[in-house]
């Protein structure tokens, strides 16, 4: 089997950074169950990614009805997968201290860690500390980014984020529990970007976009 090179990605790709983009999302739906769509038996996920991009089977920068069909795909296995883990919880909280169990449940407490979204439920569950971090790998050489969303009216100026010493940008913000929230990074005050490891994604009412969400 022919070794695949950023050059053969990139004559499918504007550039560079379109790539790095589409790589890690085609990873993330390939451990979340999504069939091959290159032969490359005994490859890791990366590759397989590199090697659809490369052959033109997978991209971002278009809606073809393909992608349209795995999205479809993709949110009904998960929705299935989180059903049967509904149900699992249930029966255990049954079994075991149902009222305290049912309790805990309800009002969390302690970090929780959704891919690369951090929660930490405060107060009995009355608040949800959420700590975003966007990867430097998304925002390469920039100098500010500011997250943006429904819980700040979309405001651009509101919540800057802090430079880490690697380069990531990370804030902490408190969000009332049991609810959904849309936001996008706004990069040097020009660029948008997505959270590659958001709970979900809907569509934008603005263009053909789409927002990030945060369900806590």
């Amino acid at each position: 089997m022919a070794r695949i090179t950023i050059e053969d990605c990139l004559r499918r790709v504007k550039n560079r950074y379109m790539l790095v983009h589409a790589a890690v999302k085609r990873v993330r739906q390939l451990r979340e169950g999504a069939e091959y769509l290159v032969h490359s038996p005994k490859n890791e996920d990366i590759v397989v990614a590199l090697r659809e991009i490369a052959a033109g089977r997978f991209s971002i920068e278009g809606k073809k009805s393909g992608d349209l069909k795995e999205r479809r795909r993709l949110e009904m296995t998960k929705s299935k997968r989180e059903k049967v883990t509904t149900k699992k919880i249930q029966t255990t909280a049954k079994k075991s201290a149902p009222e305290k169990t049912a309790k805990k449940l309800a009002s969390p407490e302690g970090p929780v860690r959704t891919a690369g979204i951090k929660k930490e439920y405060l107060e009995g569950g009355k608040l949800c500390k959420v700590t975003f971090r966007l990867p430097s790998m998304a925002a390469p050489g920039a100098k500010s980014v500011s997250i943006v969303g429904d819980f700040n009216d979309w405001n651009t100026h509101a919540n800057p984020m802090k430079r880490q010493e690697n380069g990531d940008f990370e804030i902490s913000l408190k969000f009332e529990p049991r609810k959904e929230y849309q936001f996008r990074y706004f990069i040097d005050e020009s660029k948008w970007e997505n959270d590659w490891n958001a709970d979900k994604y809907v569509k934008s009412p603005l263009g053909e976009s789409d927002n990030s969400v945060v369900v806590v």
